[in-house]
């Protein structure tokens, strides 16, 4: 508390210097030449879109993110956000419903099965993503002046603070270069015995835009270190505290809950190195008449090239290391493998694994080479064209157990790691028109010709006038066909031990959303979509791996409805999910985020806002976490939820600096106390937060 009350003191200090800053701030604004029609827009495209060879007169600072294959940019906002500040270093904002351990940067899975991305070929990593990057997920910047972002969230303190600290500094040499770095450092301790993680993550980044040729650049280390206690031995604890079974063991303190597992660690290693190049074909100069003798030569006005030759190198390692010293792990688990078609359990030699010490790695060199044939380059050209050809390398490796001939002992050979190798070769194109107020579409198709995988993805756009007020549609759907990655397919453990022979999953997709026209008191999208799924890969009830043998459907209605009268605000998401098979795929069937708030100006320059906010869903079986294979799998044992977890807030906005104080999980101890995240998992108690983000610009 102490730690709150001068980190408090030292912000007021502050904030008489912050508003003697220059009042004086330019609105950002773009002026573009599309289709010959000269726009002015307030803000950055936020749907997606790609642009390219639009000329763009842009201010100070200016972001976009890229597609990891072609490289092509994609204007967004950038992370400044006025309003809702708190939510933006909260796990619990990263959507409407997520699970995860409890602490900030432990694995995490959304609650909502769409904002669910697929599984990666290195399934262990695939808990950390909101704590990590890849390209895609990089903010490329261009600044006039050298720019520069802290930010500190701080929460509790003693033996159960967690701290997070980011900073971003970056700055152009001229006018087309431009290089960055961002550092990222999470220390969770924890609020339940065992429970901490650190998270340690750095990039740099480069960009270079020239006339003919763009580049960008981006390194990326990972390196997190998660202490794992596999949940509190009994949900009691949580739901009802004062049942007499174990009010001895608990003096109300959440550390002294007791937990299953203890001395237990995982730790993830890993890179990225990604490259792609672009260079445009085609002269862009033209000559022109001086005078009656001298004859000069210029750029051509609005020149977009006829094509562009693109080269993408992305280069990425992954590594696993799962440990522990706890003398009563052989209670929790047993040695599990896959013999002959069915689960045998076996006994263990101890001769050779009395302590588990497992490692395993993956490894990937992927390039791909494409040809785009640019939208617009002639009058008649109304679509961009694009073919590619892409070559992934990958290695993978895991420790060795062996399974005695009468398949009734497993032991281990301490050093020694089975390795294997895979290929894939991808050949696709991608027919896409993005240019045009009333239609726009996007279609890609790709084939791996040395595996059964492939992919048909498509979307289409448009926009029409109301009253004079924009209405926009957009459909999507898409059909995969997925091969299992390896690590579903194989595991080798001082426990769990499969060489599976998984089928494909294969996907299909309809979905779409609707803006409905802004008015003066809300604004109002519906999205949703259907989902066929045939040979869903999940970890059962017990932890292990299984297949969904026929077909399974998932179906999902999304509601965003915004009202404001005055300075009074009330902003919804609420989230309708029906899953035809809860064993294979649970999900809540009514999810929702309500935030009541009233924001208001002080003195013309500080920004207000003060509030409260709540996440809910619906009771079902809610998914457990299993340490040993970072999955989340489905038990059957108990349903949880119908527990609001609430804040109440305040954010400050005051120029170049943002600041946040809140009281975290209000509802903590009432209702029906099911306060988990996860199966096992409680969310935190009730907690004072506070964080700050200052920017540098000059």
């Amino acid at each position: 508390m102490k730690k709150n009350i001068v980190f408090l003191l030292l912000f007021f200090a502050v904030f008489p210097v912050l508003k003697a800053q220059d009042k004086n701030t330019q609105p950002l604004v773009i002026e573009q030449n599309i289709d010959s029609i000269q726009t002015k827009i307030t803000q950055f495209p936020t749907s997606g879109r790609i642009i390219d060879t639009a000329k763009i007169q842009v201010p100070n600072i200016y972001a976009w993110k890229i597609t990891p294959r072609l490289g092509e940019r994609v204007f967004v906002p950038r992370d400044s956000a006025v309003l809702d500040f708190h939510q933006s270093m909260q796990v619990d904002g990263k959507g409407v419903a997520i699970g995860y351990l409890g602490n900030v940067g432990s694995p995490a899975q959304s609650k909502i099965f769409f904002e669910r991305p697929e599984t990666s070929r290195f399934i262990f990593l695939d808990g950390m993503r909101f704590w990590r990057k890849n390209p895609e997920d990089q903010y490329f910047l261009n600044t006039k002046m050298p720019y520069s972002e802290v930010k500190y969230q701080s929460g509790g303190g003693g033996q159960s603070a967690e701290n997070r600290f980011q900073s971003e500094l970056s700055m152009n040499i001229g006018k087309k270069l431009n290089i960055g770095f961002d550092f990222d450092y999470i220390y969770s301790r924890g609020f339940y015995k065992s429970l901490s993680n650190k998270g340690v993550s750095y990039d740099f980044y480069a960009s270079y835009i020239g006339d003919k040729y763009k580049m960008h650049a981006f390194f990326h280390n990972n390196n997190f270190t998660n202490v794992e206690n596999g949940g509190v031995t009994n949900p009691l604890y949580i739901t009802n505290p004062d049942d007499p079974s174990i009010r001895e063991d608990f003096k109300g303190n959440s550390l002294d809950i007791p937990t299953r597992m203890e001395n237990t660690w995982n730790k993830l290693r890993g890179r990225h190195l990604y490259v792609t190049n672009r260079y445009d074909l085609g002269d862009d100069t033209e000559e022109y008449q001086v005078n009656d003798s001298v004859v000069g030569v210029r750029k051509k006005k609005d020149y977009i090239p006829l094509a562009s030759a693109i080269l993408t190198t992305h280069y990425t390692d992954q590594r696993r290391r799962v440990s522990t010293t706890y003398a009563e792990m052989d209670s929790l688990y047993y040695s599990m493998a896959w013999n002959n078609s069915e689960w045998v359990n076996l006994k263990r030699n101890n001769k050779y694994i009395s302590d588990m010490d497992d490692y395993m790695s993956y490894y990937s060199f992927k390039n791909t080479l494409a040809l785009s044939m640019n939208e617009g380059f002639r009058k008649w050209t109304k679509f961009g064209l694009t073919a590619f050809i892409e070559y992934d390398m990958r290695k993978y490796s895991m420790p060795i157990f062996m399974i005695s001939e009468d398949g009734k002992t497993v032991s281990g050979i301490p050093g020694f790691t089975e390795k294997k190798s895979e290929n894939a070769l991808f050949v696709g194109g991608v027919l896409s028109k993005e240019k045009g107020r009333y239609l726009r579409y996007r279609a890609t198709a790709e084939k791996d010709l040395m595996n059964s995988d492939y992919r048909l993805e498509g979307e289409i756009s448009t926009m029409l006038k109301i009253k004079g007020k924009d209405f926009s549609v957009k459909a999507k759907a898409y059909i995969k066909n997925i091969s299992p990655s390896f690590f579903q397919n194989n595991f080798s453990s001082k426990y769990w031990n499969w060489e599976r022979d998984f089928d494909d999953t294969h996907r299909f997709y309809l979905g779409g959303e609707i803006n409905f026209p802004e008015l003066s008191f809300s604004k109002t999208k519906i999205s949703g979509g259907v989902e066929n799924i045939k040979g869903y890969i999940y970890y059962g009830a017990d932890g292990l791996p299984a297949q969904k043998t026929g077909d399974v459907q998932v179906i999902s209605v999304r509601l965003d409805q915004n009202f404001q009268a005055g300075i009074f605000h009330w902003d919804n998401q609420v989230v309708f999910q029906h899953s035809e098979d809860q064993e294979a795929i649970p999900l809540p069937k009514l999810s929702l985020y309500t935030n009541l708030y009233l924001t208001t100006k002080l003195a013309r320059v500080l920004t207000l806002q003060l509030g409260a906010d709540a996440h809910f869903h619906s009771n079902y079986y809610m998914p457990g976490y299993d340490p040993l294979t970072m999955q989340f799998y489905n038990q059957r044992d108990m349903e949880l939820g119908n527990f609001p977890v609430t804040s109440a807030y305040l954010n400050l906005h005051l120029k170049y600096t943002r600041f946040f104080i809140m009281m975290y999980n209000l509802t903590n101890g009432i209702g029906n106390g099911e306060s988990f995240s996860l199966y096992r998992y409680p969310v935190n108690p009730r907690i004072l937060k506070l964080g700050i983000a200052w920017r540098f610009n000059n």
